[in-house]
Parts: C-alpha cells; sequence; structure tokens
C-alpha cells in the first residue's frame, strides 16, 4: 500500500504515477548514465551547459515544487505530508533532476528564514526558475570579509559584515535581520546534491545552512563521477566565497536533515515498491526448470522479503512525513524513516535483480537504476549509521513519538456511552462484573449482537481508550473459536456455548496441530469414526496452547481417510473433562510449560458437538485462522516484540561508549516503532472507510523476528552477565523468543502465505 491514505492523498499520488509513466520519466535517468562520465573531473560543470528537461519546467506548473510552501510565497499552502507522496511517485520512476534538493531547500527557508529571505528565495523556487542545491557535510571555514586566512585555523562566532550588501540576482538583497553573515567562506563541499542546476547552493557552516550564489566568485564547481549521475551531484571548492546577505539559515541544519531524511525514505519508498513489482512480474512469467520461477520457495520467501522491506520503509515515511514539525518527535520520526527506508530500498533494489538474474545485470535493463539510486540516497539523505546514531541518542533523551488517529463525529456518542458503562462497572460488585461486560458487548464490542455491539474501527479505538484502567479478560484463543462458532455452528450450539463462555464457565482452546503434521493444519491424523449417536475419537494433538487451563475445544478430526486431504476434515467441539482426554503439560526450553499435548483415547462426542457438516471441517478450522486477526490491531505485534526499551539499559549499563552496538540498538528502536506504524496505518485506513491491506499479514512475521533480534542483541551487549545469572530476566526472554517464529505457524509459512495470498504466486506443487 502506498503513503496516501485520505481520498485527497489518493487522488494526488494518482496524478503523480500517471505523469511519472506518461513522460517516462525513468528514461531521463538512464540518459543522465550517458552524460555522467563527461561531468566528472570537470573543474566548473557549470560551463558544461548542463540543461533540465521540459519535465522540470512541468513538475514546476502542476505546483508540486511549492506544495508545503505559503500561497504568499507562491506555494500552494499544504504540507510535508503532500509533498511525500510527490516524492514517492517520482522515486518509483527514479527521476532525474533537482526536485529534493530544491523542495527541502524550500522547506528549510520556510520553517527558519526570515520574512526578507522568504520573500526573496521562495518564489523562484516554488515556481522552478530558482533551482537550489543541497549539502549536510562540509569542510567550510568562514572568515571576516577583507580578513587574512589561514587554512585549518580554530573557528569561531562568525564576525560581523561592515559594508554594503553583496546583490542577489533581480537587484539589491533586502535588508537581513535576525543573524550574522560570515565575511567570506574557505573549504571544499565533498557532494553537494543537485548541484549541476543549481542558481543557489545550501552549505553547512556549523548548525547553520549559507546560501550562496552560483556565480559567486571564487565558487568552483567540480564535477563528480557520481555512481548516479541522474541526481547532479557535485563538489564545490570555495575560496574566500562571499555568501549572499539572505544567506544566513540559523539552525538549517538540523531542519534540512528531518525533511531531507523524510523526502528521501519516501522515495525510497516508491523506488522500493516499484523494484518489488518489476521483480514480481519476472517471477510470474520467467520459467525454469519448468516451473514458474515465483513457485519456488526460495524465490517467494525473497519476494516475500521485499514486501516486508516495502511496507516498513512505507510506514516510516509516512509518519515522518506527518510528525509535528519543529519538535523532537519530527526529529525521531525522521530518523526513524532514514533507518528503515534507505536500507530497506537498498535491499529490494538488490534483490530486483538477483531474481531477475543474468539480465538483471545487463546495462541495458533498469534494475540497476534503482540499485544507484538507493545507494546514493542511504549515503547523502542519511547518511543511515547517522540516522541509527539519531535514533539511540533521541531515545535515550526520553523523546517518544506520540499517536493519535483523528476520528468522526460520532465517536462523541460512543465515548459518552463507554463512560457511562465505566461508571456503571466501577459500582457493580467485582463477582459479577465478568458479566456485566459479556451481557453489554464490551467484552467483545467488534462481534455481531447480541454478544458484541457491532463495533466500527471508531467506536473500537473509543472503547481503547476509556477503557484504558479496566482488566477486561482476554479471551484471545478462546475467542478465535468462539467467532467461529458463531459463524459456522447451529443455533442450538450458539446457545448452550455463547454465553457460558462469554461470562467465564467455558473456557476454550484450538487443537489442530499434531505432531507429524507441523504448520500443515490440514494434516489431520486423529480419527473419528462413526457410533451410535455420535463419534469415537482417537489421536493425538500437539502445542496447544493453555489446554491446561480450558475445559473445552475445537478438534479437527479426520472422518473421512478416503477422501481428499482437505475433505475428509470435521470439526468438532471436544469436552476436556471427558473420559478418555489426557492433557500433558510440555516443559519448554524456558523450563516452563504453557503447550500441553493432548490425547484422545476412545473419546466420545455426540453428534450434536459436531461444528458445521461433517467432512467440511476445513472451511470451519480455516475460519478460525482468520479469526486471529479479526479485531482492529490484531494483527499488531505482542507484549513480547515490544522490548527494544530494555536494550537502552542494557546499553546504559554494559556498553554506554559503544558506538557499533549503540547504532544496533538504535537500529532495533527503529524497527520496533515501524512495527507499531504498520498497525497505526491499518487502523488508520480502517476509521477513513479503506479497503483491506497487507499489514496485518506482516506483523505476525515482524514481531516474532525482532523479538528474537532484541534479545539476541541484548545477549550481546550483556555479555557475561547475560549467561551467568546476572540478567536473568533477559536469559529467560532470550530463550522464549526462540519459539515465536514457530507458534501459531512458523515464520517460513508466514513468508509463503505473504506470497501466495498477497502477491499472487503460484501455491507449491501438491497444496492445492
Amino acid at each position: 500500500m502506498p503513503l496516501a491514505i485520505s481520498d485527497d492523498h489518493r487522488a494526488l499520488a494518482e496524478v503523480v504515477r500517471d505523469f511519472a509513466d506518461s513522460h517516462d520519466l525513468r528514461a531521463g535517468a538512464r540518459r543522465a548514465l550517458g552524460a555522467g562520465p563527461e561531468l566528472a573531473g570537470q573543474t566548473d560543470v557549470r560551463k558544461t551547459g548542463a540543461e533540465l528537461g521540459p519535465e522540470w519546467k512541468q513538475i514546476a506548473a502542476l505546483g508540486w515544487l511549492g506544495l508545503h510552501l505559503p500561497e504568499e510565497h507562491g506555494g500552494s499552502g499544504f504540507g510535508l505530508p503532500e509533498l511525500a507522496i510527490v516524492a514517492e511517485g517520482l522515486g518509483g520512476q527514479v527521476a532525474a533532476g533537482p526536485f529534493l534538493p530544491t523542495v527541502v531547500a524550500a522547506a528549510v527557508i520556510a520553517q527558519v528564514g526570515t520574512h526578507a529571505q522568504r520573500t526573496a528565495l521562495l518564489p523562484g523556487l516554488a515556481d522552478g526558475t530558482v533551482v537550489a542545491s543541497l549539502a549536510l557535510v562540509a569542510s567550510l571555514t568562514p572568515a571576516a570579509a577583507g580578513g587574512a586566512h589561514e587554512p585549518g585555523a580554530p573557528g569561531g562566532p562568525a564576525p560581523k559584515v561592515s559594508g554594503p550588501a553583496p546583490e542577489v540576482s533581480g537587484g539589491p538583497a533586502p535588508e537581513v535581520s535576525g543573524g550574522t553573515v560570515p565575511g567570506v567562506l574557505h573549504g571544499t563541499v565533498p557532494a553537494a546534491l543537485g548541484g549541476v542546476w543549481a542558481g543557489v547552493h545550501l552549505v553547512p557552516v556549523g548548525d547553520d545552512l549559507m546560501v550562496v550564489s552560483a556565480g559567486a566568485e571564487g565558487l568552483a564547481v567540480r564535477g563528480l563521477g557520481s555512481l548516479d549521475p541522474s541526481l547532479g551531484l557535485v563538489a564545490l571548492d570555495f575560496d574566500r566565497v562571499v555568501p549572499q546577505a539572505t544567506g544566513l539559515l540559523r539552525g538549517g541544519v538540523a531542519v534540512a536533515t528531518r525533511v531531507l531524511r523524510t523526502l528521501a525514505a519516501a522515495e525510497a519508498a516508491g523506488g522500493s515498491r516499484a523494484a518489488l513489482t518489476m521483480a514480481l512480474e519476472y517471477a510470474k512469467v520467467r520459467q525454469q526448470f519448468g516451473r514458474i520461477i515465483g513457485g519456488f520457495q526460495a524465490v517467494k520467501h525473497h519476494l516475500a522479503n521485499m514486501l516486508v522491506a516495502t511496507e516498513s520503509a512505507t510506514a516510516a515515511a509516512w509518519d515522518a512525513a506527518r510528525a509535528p514539525a519543529g519538535e523532537t518527535e519530527a526529529d525521531l520520526a525522521a530518523a526513524i524513516a532514514a533507518t528503515v527506508a534507505l536500507p530497506a530500498y537498498q535491499r529490494t533494489a538488490r534483490m530486483n535483480i538477483q531474481i531477475h538474474g543474468g539480465i538483471g545485470f545487463t546495462w541495458e535493463h533498469d534494475a540497476h537504476l534503482y540499485l544507484r539510486r538507493a545507494a546514493v540516497l542511504a549515503a547523502i539523505a542519511g547518511p543511515v549509521e547517522a540516522a541509527e546514531q539519531d535514533v539511540l541518542a533521541l531515545s535515550q533523551a526520553g523523546v517518544r513519538r506520540a499517536f493519535a488517529v483523528e476520528l468522526p463525529p460520532q465517536a462523541q456518542e460512543y465515548r459518552r456511552e463507554a463512560r457511562a458503562f465505566v461508571e456503571r462497572f466501577h459500582a457493580t460488585p467485582e463477582a459479577e462484573r465478568r458479566v456485566l461486560l459479556a451481557d453489554s458487548g464490551y467484552l467483545v464490542p467488534h462481534w455481531k449482537r447480541p454478544w458484541g455491539r457491532e463495533a466500527g474501527p471508531a467506536e473500537q479505538l473509543v472503547i481503547e481508550e476509556e477503557f484504558a484502567g479496566i482488566d477486561v479478560p482476554d479471551l484471545s484463543i478462546g475467542g478465535w473459536v468462539l467467532l467461529t462458532i458463531t459463524q459456522h455452528g447451529s443455533t442450538e450450539q450458539i446457545e448452550r456455548w455463547l454465553t457460558p463462555s462469554l461470562h467465564g464457565e467455558l473456557v476454550w482452546c484450538q487443537l489442530f496441530s499434531e505432531p507429524g503434521a507441523g504448520s500443515d493444519a490440514a494434516g489431520v491424523q486423529t480419527r473419528a469414526e462413526r457410533v451410535e449417536g455420535g463419534w469415537r475419537i482417537n489421536g493425538q494433538k500437539v502445542w496447544t496452547s493453555g489446554a491446561h487451563l480450558c475445559n473445552r475445544g475445537l478438534a479437527t478430526v479426520r472422518t473421512d481417510p478416503d477422501a481428499a486431504k482437505h475433505r475428509g476434515i470435521t470439526t468438532m467441539g471436544i469436552d476436556l473433562t471427558a473420559p478418555g482426554v489426557d492433557v500433558r503439560p510440555l516443559r519448554e526450553i524456558t523450563g516452563h510449560a504453557q503447550f500441553n499435548e493432548v490425547f484422545f483415547d476412545d473419546v466420545f462426542v455426540p453428534d450434536a458437538d459436531v461444528v458445521g457438516e461433517v467432512n467440511a471441517g476445513w472451511t470451519v478450522a480455516r475460519a478460525t485462522l482468520g479469526n486471529e486477526r479479526v479485531t482492529l490491531g490484531g494483527g499488531s505485534v505482542g507484549e513480547e516484540a515490544r522490548s527494544a526499551g530494555i536494550l537502552l539499559d542494557l546499553l546504559a549499563r554494559h556498553a554506554p561508549d559503544d558506538v557499533d552496538l549503540g547504532r544496533r540498538v538504535g537500529r532495533l528502536v527503529a524497527a520496533e516503532q515501524t512495527a507499531g506504524l504498520l498497525n497505526l496505518r491499518q487502523i488508520v485506513r480502517a476509521v477513513a472507510g479503506g479497503e483491506p491491506s497487507p499489514e496485518g499479514n506482516i506483523s505476525k512475521l515482524l514481531g516474532a523476528e525482532h523479538a528474537q533480534r532484541v534479545t539476541e542483541l541484548g545477549m550481546t551487549i550483556a555479555g557475561v552477565a547475560g549467561v551467568t545469572g546476572e540478567e536473568a530476566a533477559l536469559t529467560h526472554q532470550y530463550l522464549l523468543a526462540r519459539g515465536l517464529t514457530i507458534a501459531g505457524g512458523t515464520s517460513e509459512v508466514s513468508r509463503n502465505v505473504i506470497a501466495e495470498r498477497i502477491l499472487g504466486l503460484p501455491r507449491e506443487p501438491g497444496l492445492r
């Protein structure tokens, strides 16, 4: 799913995609590859006659360069979210040109510039008549005008400049207040984004940005042998260069870093999606060894990983674009976006070539255009290592990203009702509260009436907020089973089981897995033989969560051994207190027992307890598996995965000065935040009435693997303390996390599901 969620944003995204496709913007990136070597080594590329194509004027005419700028300065009065959608769409076609540095420069001037600076600079940037380059790394030394300069002299506060101010194009420079302009600049900027076409250059001096005219005396614009020439990278050499009088942008480096990271992440999301699409289309038609290559599990897993990376990049970029400007949490969101999206783009670009094989390694194929762009963005717009360090530093400083979902007007009525119920709940004797919750529908509000409230996404969110202080019983797996019974059970079963279950008298587990089947839920060997009035069950189930705490279970049994694998299965409700049922807890590697083996020895199940039709139990079982994610947010990562915070404490106590470990912690903090953002996007889309999306399918996979990475890094940080009992809680979590990529379907099966059900790749032979 792209960044756009609202109707307006989706319309804008469609316009950008149509423009990028109809103008074949990717061809510009390819043409630049031919011109790139000509610029390399040139001492002044301003003399090469590098010009922008007609697409630049059209982009400007569409108003995209000024989307985020005030109307009084030639903009449209929107913001970073709209600009990010344009960046995403252009990134999907690896569009050439200075879009990124020009809009970032304009954003910086709009936020920290004086009125005079905004008046002088923004209109030209908004209408495309002025192009800006941007650099965030430099070795520049300011000195007083007319004063002697010694290379390498210590820096310090820039002295004030006396005398007439330099002029900018179009007339005398307006008077500037709020800063001191250094007289001259000496040194080098190793890489300025968009510098080939720039009329003004924004370069860093300490925490500030300086605006320097491209025609300034003493400035040399040197060509580079760039990996991606379509971005117009140059080096800038300064020899006593006088900046513009409008040139000092106080605190501009921080703002430019945040905006560049955000928009580069958006471009990375678009490029990553395009690389995935390119690889997927090829995998669906290319044949090897007599099969479509997309049917091979290894290829499916590569493509599933590409989808996970793309969705993660999209979520992180989306959040960075919507974060409140000027606040530290916006800096955190942008650093997270760079940490997640830029490497994700690199991974998908590399894998696109791998899946294409030899053809993807040829000059004529466009796959390497994405590889080049991804590498340059990661180096220039990050760099990724610096972004990881910023995530760590901001997290250590206590900065957190606060989330809120805009709710419709009717949410106020939901809130009034919920608050009234909460008052009634607290006035009710504790022993009667479970029944009150169940009978009111607030126990399972998303269910249909009479058991739930048929609450839509907005009401579910309100209930979650208002019930924050109430210990609502978690039905967990039992809830999936009961919901299945409401969907496939008989009227008599619903009347007999539902109310006692919601009241807590009956507690259910799911009896699907078997020793010889693993994640193959249809590999059922437990037999049911027809007897008078019902069925006689013999067999074994395993890995049954909570069976030792339950008195009922929904089981799949084989009632027709001669039928096809998926057609001889029947689903039954089994009384776990009945004769012949033996529940044996399984001791895990942690030493504790949460799973169980369940043995059936001539267990009688009456016909009245068969759920659904005989031999049609696979349909019922699939409904139960699907109900795992039926609640809003049901696909979010579990508490065991929301644990990256423990790494901050471990790092502070065991390795506070280890830079490499610190970056790795920052990387996992960013990954954890992004996993939550995937779920948040699903919620926002649901509230807006959007279509189902793949985020829920991805969250389980991400959550399980993330929890393992957290505990593994925790053990590395703790060192000896992790194995001597000093960090006992960490050691326990390290062991426990090993089961998360197995329970509920292995990560390998999850990747197959993503590849087959979301990406539309062929199923494995024999599994149809």
